[in-house]
């Protein structure tokens, strides 16, 4: 039995975390033209470059892959002025006034304004929120524009938090920031809810009261379960923390609690089981996600490369014509199969009247007559949620606009009425939180008779 090997684990994981080239640059492509409209619109001036600045999660240097993109752009007092002049609400009309030039440079895209952001959604997934600010004349920071309550200026000095952060991350040679980004696939996976910024923030105060004999010999495996019981006392009695800079107070959500506990208690069991390096990267995965890597013996898992092969997958479905597309997979679910998943058989019994009750293995095909039922069930799991999927297949599922394959929950048991001429298939899933503990399928032929 292989050891788990923390610091090759979680440099992988850092790197995993990392936005892609590819993506970099299409982000970089869309500030340049966003910040030559602002420059063109309100600056009457050529430039893809001035005015604007990464702020939020890129700014401070603590963004994933996943994380939207944070654009400040600079604009002249006049526009201020001019906006302030209006009767209601001049910080809405400001807004709608940056949408509007947006949405001539991307009529496809989803734009909204709203709050103190112009938010733009693009078709790839990567969205940005811009946030039209002023220079303070004689000090440091930003007024923007808040629509809330009639609407108001408020300030901000993202200059200074970057600064801050960035300070911290030298001074504890680089863990800060990249910790910060753990926490991140953390939220993420586990669907806490907290910002960005409140992450930097917590990290921030949390390293400065974490006892470890030097820098050099920390491992990402220890301050993980160090930050979570961190997190967990801290929001036992406290439901807000200081901003960076000490301008603001940042409200905790209370379900931060329940999470952080539960990372908590994880992480000391991946640390306890460090001689199981499958038990390890399990309970890591938990709570880091899919990102986490794997190097435990998979190609040797002949359970899970079958199970891999048998369910269903949009790239393997045949053509369903012009039916709508009600069918969900695996794949698009935010789960992980895990690397000692078991197949289960899912036993289905037949209930109609003129027949037995009986197993449908017994039927080659399986006639279909009116208040006939199949009930199909699994043998049950501690601590395991089930997950069904009905998939109708062939011309005249697509013909009746009726393929159903909807993912939906339920117990192991599930009764289905039989209403439908053809070939249809079913998935169980059995998880354990996102992992996938547990798989079955079976095939069900029906006719009329």
């Amino acid at each position: 039995m292989k050891e788990f090997d923390a610091k090759k684990h979680f440099l992988k994981f850092i790197r995993n975390l990392k936005t892609s080239d590819e993506q970099e640059e299409i982000i970089l492509k869309r500030v340049a033209k966003i910040t030559k409209v602002i420059n063109l619109e309100y600056w009457e001036i050529h430039s893809e470059s001035r005015n604007s600045t990464l702020v939020g999660s890129y700014g401070r240097g603590t963004a994933i892959n996943l994380s939207d993109v944070d654009l400040l752009i600079k604009l002249p007092e006049n526009q201020k002025q001019r906006f302030t002049t209006y009767l209601n609400n001049g910080q809405s009309a400001l807004l709608q006034d940056i949408k509007s030039k947006l949405k001539e440079v991307y009529p496809t895209s989803q734009i909204k304004g709203d709050g103190q952001i112009v938010s733009i959604k693009f078709s790839d997934g990567i969205g940005f929120e811009i946030l039209p600010a002023f220079p303070i004349l004689g000090e440091d920071g930003y007024e923007f524009p808040d629509t809330h309550n009639k609407g108001s200026w408020k300030k901000t000095n993202p200059d200074r938090d970057q600064q801050l952060l960035t300070a911290k991350n030298k001074q504890y040679k680089g863990i800060v920031k990249k910790f910060a980004k753990m926490l991140r696939a953390w939220k993420n996976n586990n669907n806490v809810k907290i910002s960005g910024i409140t992450i930097d923030v917590l990290v921030y105060n949390f390293v400065d009261t974490w006892n470890i004999d030097s820098i050099e010999s920390c491992e990402f495996d220890e301050m993980s379960r160090d930050f979570f019981k961190w997190l967990y006392n801290f929001t036992e009695c406290q439901n807000v923390i200081t901003s960076l800079d000490n301008s603001y107070n940042i409200s905790l959500d209370e379900s931060i609690n329940s999470k952080a506990s539960t990372a908590w208690n994880r992480a000391q069991k991946a640390i306890k089981e460090y001689a199981n390096k499958s038990t390890a990267e399990n309970e890591w995965i938990k709570i880091y996600g899919k990102k986490f890597p794997i190097y435990e013996t998979q190609k040797g898992n002949e359970t899970k490369n079958i199970v891999i092969n048998s369910i269903s997958n949009r790239k393997k479905r045949k053509p369903i014509g012009n039916a709508k597309d009600t069918e969900e997979f695996l794949e698009d679910k935010d789960w992980a199969i895990s690397e000692h998943i078991k197949i289960v058989t899912i036993n289905a019994e037949l209930e109609m009247n003129g027949f037995r009750k009986g197993s449908i293995r017994n039927f080659l095909k399986i006639p279909i007559k009116t208040n006939s039922k199949i009930n199909f069930f699994v043998s049950p799991h501690r601590n395991i949620t089930w997950y069904w999927k009905i998939r109708n297949v062939g011309e005249t599922a697509n013909r009746k606009d009726n393929i159903r394959g909807q993912i939906l929950k339920g117990t192991n048991q599930h009764t289905e009425p039989i209403n439908f001429k053809g070939t249809h298939y079913v998935e169980a899933y059995g998880l354990s939180e996102k992992t996938v503990e547990y798989f079955g399928k079976i095939e069900v032929p029906l006719e009329d008779i």
